[in-house]
């Protein structure tokens, strides 16, 4: 009996496929509750927001309800701090599969990216029905096209982010800590939870620099039809930033995928 040979595509096809499941089952069957706990950890800080910013019916302008600008945010925002964050500790939590060499440290983290991907997109789902269908806001998606490139955009960033950090966290164990307190304040200084015309001129050019800023409100620009157009906000920046950050994160790892699974 001889075996089939294997195309290298078709090979990495399967690892991705067998990761994947393996982390879908620990994550919803390692516990009870589990698939409930993973949805219900970013809806209930959504609610949250929204019950506290919307008891007095705020709206952040003529046409935007606040829940909805919300939810526009902070899901994808979530989306990309899981993705950065899980890539982190993906080699790590994974060290006895590198013994079969089909296996690479950069499989587990593409793996975990794609089902925070798989799961935010639920979680957005769920929201705008229940946002639309249940609670009576007018849900809108004005460029459906633009806000699938501006995601895929924050996506790329995120993951390279998550592939730098990942070989900084071998190095420096301990300042994983440090990051993910360090993306709290990046969560409050992104624009996720306040529209960015509201902040003084000098504030606003500070937080320009965030990739996250742009992409947030990118996003919003593409799903609301009366959204403002801010001048300096553009996607050309994170895009740019994106590809650089890919370029360096995939280097540094060409040179450390050896001490990555030997480590």
């Amino acid at each position: 009996m001889t075996l089939e040979k294997r195309s290298s595509l078709r090979i990495t096809t399967s690892v991705l496929f067998a990761l994947i499941l393996r982390e879908l089952q620990g994550r919803f069957g390692a516990k009870r509750f589990g698939a409930f706990w993973v949805f219900f950890e970013p809806a209930a800080q959504i609610a949250l927001y929204m019950m506290v910013f919307s008891f007095r019916n705020i709206s952040v302008r003529s046409g935007i309800d606040f829940p909805l600008f919300l939810v526009s945010g902070m899901v994808p925002f979530f989306l990309m701090r899981n993705i950065a964050l899980q890539s982190m500790s993906a080699v790590d939590a994974n060290k006895a599969l590198f013994a079969y060499r089909q296996i690479k440290p950069l499989d587990t983290i593409v793996a975990r990216a794609v089902i925070a991907i798989i799961i935010s997109i639920s979680v957005y789902l769920i929201f705008m029905f229940l946002l639309g269908f249940i609670f009576g806001y007018k849900v809108t998606m004005v460029d459906p096209l633009r806000w699938a490139a501006v995601l895929a955009i924050g996506v790329v960033f995120s993951f390279s982010l998550g592939l730098l950090l990942c070989m900084i966290v071998d190095v420096l164990p301990d300042s994983q800590v440090f990051i993910r307190l360090l993306f709290f304040p990046v969560y409050i200084l992104s624009g996720v939870l306040f529209p960015i015309w509201v902040l003084p001129a000098d504030a606003l050019n500070l937080l320009l620099w965030n990739p996250f800023v742009h992409i947030i409100d990118e996003l919003r620009l593409a799903t609301f039809p009366y959204y403002p157009d801010h001048v300096d906000v553009n996607i050309v920046y994170p895009f740019k930033v994106s590809v650089f950050l890919l370029l360096i994160s995939l280097g540094l790892y060409r040179i450390r995928r050896f001490k990555l699974v030997a480590s």
